[in-house]
């Protein structure tokens, strides 16, 4: 059994977190805070936040019990709320008075719990074993829902049929906590039983029409008395969401729509911003602005919490803070709206996770792999430069074999550096094109033509509608995804069978098709075929053909910076074809 603590990671993991895990953190935070807002009644609040548990962090089943409270001489913890378990699990796990379990020791220790469905939990812990039984090789955590030091109870969640939990986990764990302590409270104070206040009564001798003001008085104080105390409740609901929200660990602001507008930024937020978050100020007044990668600033229809407040949402957006001394700070933004129980939107939420430290990794590392290619270059033209003197100048049958090998190894690593370069461009979203008009059918003839001659013992078909009108696109890097697919089709395909390329006009675009006959590829690996690193394993020839697993990464992601898209289909031991798209070059302007 681990204990976690605020620095601690689940057991079994290591590293940094990447900078998806912050993004969907921060997605993890708006969805929560959409799904609890606007519910009053406490049983609709219990039951949001085990559904939010359970599909937030990924659990098989949430529990929701609620604080013990001393009863005769015992600890009391009973169920409140149960998402995922069978009826017969949540009937186990709804009283657990009478014996030890991992979430009285959570509430106990206030701190979270971590523990594994080993045997000596199984023997110490109730509710593991109980959990356990329906879920086997589980780990199951209780996290203590605290505010201000008091808990209002205690959540459970198990995973099961898997490892450890990733290091995401506690960070996701301790932010919904937040959200879902407010929403406690809140159910807390629905619940609390109102002062049934009698109106004053005037003596007896007063009853009469000279009583009647005195009557009037009383009833107007009463009701001043009430309207105070609702004004102080709203007053101390509202100080508390706003210290939640300027106290929480991720950058956040809260747009409201109704009334004066107002808006909420955590202290993290304002951190980022150097300042006032952009809404919150005037344009002319503002220090900071929120622009697209590259620096353009942000209209105030395109900010986030302004889309989201008419309902259009965003998740996971790159976007840049750009601070009064003119520095820029890239942000991943996830902004939805808030709405009450009958859907009607009443503000936004976003969130900002400073993703400068991840950018920056990923320039160094494209650029140590630009300096890798680029020295890889010159010793490699030496070797071939020499290689192919050998070649030309002995006479030597040996010499001229050998010769022929260094050069065919040389263009292979030569291909290899290539790839890393442009697999890193990729990966850092700096990959640039040179798009012109192209006409695609003779670019593909002379792919088909050169394939032909390195290749002469594989047969290459040409087929192309005649109606089909130029592209937009650039043609060196087009010429390297049909390359690159007549190079797959080559090492994969029958020897016997002709390769088919195919090129048709489908309205605004076109498409290509490369199609070859052989063993075919396996169904589980055509979702993970355009991923990085991915190599076809079905089939023992396949094994030691060479390559990176970068080719067809390099390719879909040439073709969607075109605009295009690129899939593949294949039946086992038939056909396999794949196929991309490029968007018609557009028509110049009349006049």
């Amino acid at each position: 059994m681990t204990t976690i603590a605020a620095h601690d990671r689940p057991p079994g993991t290591h590293g940094d977190p990447a900078a998806a895990a912050a993004a969907q953190l921060a997605a993890a935070i708006v969805a929560a805070s959409a799904a609890l807002s606007g519910k009053r009644d406490p049983r609709q609040i219990h039951d949001a936040i085990v559904e939010q548990a359970t599909r937030l962090l990924g659990a098989d089943l949430s529990l929701l019990h609620d604080a013990p409270t001393p009863a005769n001489g015992v600890r009391a913890i009973r169920l409140l709320a149960a998402s995922g378990p069978p009826g017969a699990l949540a009937g186990a796990l709804d009283d657990l008075t009478s014996t030890p379990s991992l979430a009285l020791h959570a509430a106990e220790s206030r701190r979270i719990e971590l523990a594994a469905a080993d045997e000596a939990a199984l023997e110490r812990f109730a509710d593991v074993r109980a959990i356990d039984a329906c879920l086997k090789g589980c780990w199951v955590l209780a996290a203590p829902l605290l505010a201000a030091g008091r808990l209002l109870g205690v959540l459970t969640c198990a995973f099961g049929g898997r490892g450890a939990p990733s290091a995401e986990l506690l960070p996701r764990v301790q932010a919904l906590g937040a959200l879902f302590v407010l929403a406690l409270a809140s159910a807390e104070r629905e619940g609390e039983p109102r002062d049934e206040r009698q109106p004053h009564r005037a003596p007896a001798d007063a009853v009469g029409s000279s009583g009647a003001q005195p009557r009037a008085e009383a009833l107007l104080r009463d009701a001043q008395a009430a309207l105070h105390e609702a004004n102080a409740r709203v007053a101390a609901e509202q100080q508390w969401l706003r210290s939640i929200i300027e106290d929480f660990p991720v950058a956040i602001a809260v747009f409201d729509e109704r009334g004066g507008r107002s808006l909420v930024a955590s202290r993290r937020c304002e951190q980022l911003c150097d300042g006032a978050h952009p809404l919150a100020t005037p344009a002319p007044a503002r220090r900071a602005l929120l622009c697209a990668p590259g620096g353009r600033p942000l209209q105030h229809h395109e900010m986030p919490l302004v889309r989201a407040a008419r309902g259009q949402g965003m998740t996971c957006t790159e976007l840049w803070f750009r601070r009064s001394d003119g520095s820029h700070i890239p942000v991943v933004v996830s902004a939805g709206p808030v709405r009450d129980d009958q859907g009607t939107i009443l503000g936004a939420i976003a969130s900002y996770e400073d993703v400068t430290h991840f950018i920056e990794r990923e320039r160094l590392r494209e650029e140590w792999l630009s300096i890798v290619a680029h020295d890889l270059k010159q010793p490699l033209t030496a070797i071939s430069a020499c290689a192919g003197m050998l070649s030309r100048r002995s006479e030597a049958a040996d010499v001229r074999g050998s010769s022929r090998k260094i050069l065919a190894s040389v263009q292979r690593i030569e291909r290899m550096a290539e790839d890393l370069l442009d697999a890193s461009k990729l990966e850092a979203r700096r990959f640039s094109l040179e798009r012109r008009p192209m006409d695609l059918c003779a670019q593909l003839r002379a792919a088909v033509e050169l394939a032909t001659m390195e290749r002469p013992e594989r047969a290459v078909v040409l087929a192309a509608d005649e109606d089909v009108p130029p592209v937009h696109a650039d043609a060196a890097r087009v010429d390297q995804v049909v390359g690159n697919l007549l190079l797959n089709a080559a090492k994969y395909g029958d020897p016997s069978a002709p390769t088919r390329v195919t090129l048709s006009r489908r309205d605004a675009e076109v498409e290509v098709a490369i199609e070859n006959r052989g063993p075919g590829i396996h169904p589980d690996e055509l979702p993970k075929l355009f991923q990085r690193f991915q190599r076809l394993t079905s089939g023992p020839s396949r094994r030691n053909l060479p390559g990176t697993g970068l080719g067809l990464y390099i390719c879909k992601g040439i073709i969607e910076a075109h605009g295009g898209r690129i899939w593949a289909r294949s039946e086992p031991d038939e056909t396999t074809s794949f196929h991309f798209t490029l968007p018609l070059a557009e028509a110049p302007p009349d006049g």
